[in-house]
């Protein structure tokens, strides 16, 4: 496998290095801007926190982007029967993908956390993103954990269009349940917002939910390892919906 994760960054470091650096460009700015003196007065720990939130969004959302491209750009018949002859296998091909996935996700929410600590370092009254980066961070691994083993069986693009298909499902089942069911803690949207913003400024709701998502997350672990294994299971069923 560590050949396969050599191979893996060593033609794909151009493009890895660019989107990474493209990710973390507006964090970085953002992070410079937030320290300034100009931003000390006007800058609300409420807005603090709803700007980490986006950036966090889009860097994930970029590195998604990233990983993907990664995952399928072997696509191709004759280099999958070659890797399924070696011996390091299918395994070995698959293993290097997720484990760079899981590399490349953990590195993005560190340099977050960084540049979130690097502002708060000169301006004190910032709501700290450590709690949202991390929620971000296994919401990745998840998305990553159902769009692999469909990208395997299916190949790229029915694979992510089956991704679409299954998030959809879930949201629609998200909104019925905020249309029909127990939705009193929206019952007053003109409020909702000032309460979560004031939640999450207070310290020790933060440390509850870093709790709860702490257990939440324990789940992830054996889902990414068992996405793993169904790729695994599923990579030469899917060779043959390969274009070449």
């Amino acid at each position: 496998m560590t050949g396969l994760l050599y191979k893996l960054i060593r033609t794909n470091w151009v493009k890895i290095l660019l989107f990474f650096l493209g990710t973390m460009l507006y964090p970085f700015m953002f992070a410079l801007i937030f320290r300034s003196d100009d931003m000390k007065d006007g800058l609300t720990s409420g807005i603090s926190i709803m700007m980490w939130a986006f950036m966090a969004f889009m860097a994930f959302l970029i590195g998604g982007v990233c990983e993907d491209s990664i995952f399928n750009d072997d696509e191709r018949k004759k280099w999958a029967y070659f890797v399924a002859s070696t011996p390091t296998g299918i395994k070995g091909q698959i293993g290097a993908k997720y484990l760079f996935t899981l590399c490349y996700s953990m590195l993005t929410v560190t340099a977050l956390i960084l540049f979130c600590g690097f502002a708060r370092d000169g301006n004190s009254e910032l709501a700290d993103g450590s709690v949202i980066f991390i929620g971000f961070f296994y919401i990745q691994l998840t998305m990553r954990a159902i769009e692999f083993p469909l990208m395997a069986r299916f190949g790229s693009k029915i694979g992510k269009s089956l991704k679409i298909i299954i998030v959809g499902i879930a949201a629609f089942i998200f909104f019925a349940y905020m249309l029909f069911g127990d939705t009193s803690a929206f019952a007053n949207m003109d409020t909702f917002f000032d309460r979560l913003l004031a939640a999450l400024a207070d310290e020790n709701k933060v440390k509850r939910m870093t709790l709860w998502f702490s257990i939440i997350t324990l789940a992830v672990i054996p889902i990414y390892y068992l996405s793993y294994r169904l790729a695994v299971k599923w990579y030469l069923k899917g060779v043959e919906s390969y274009a070449k």
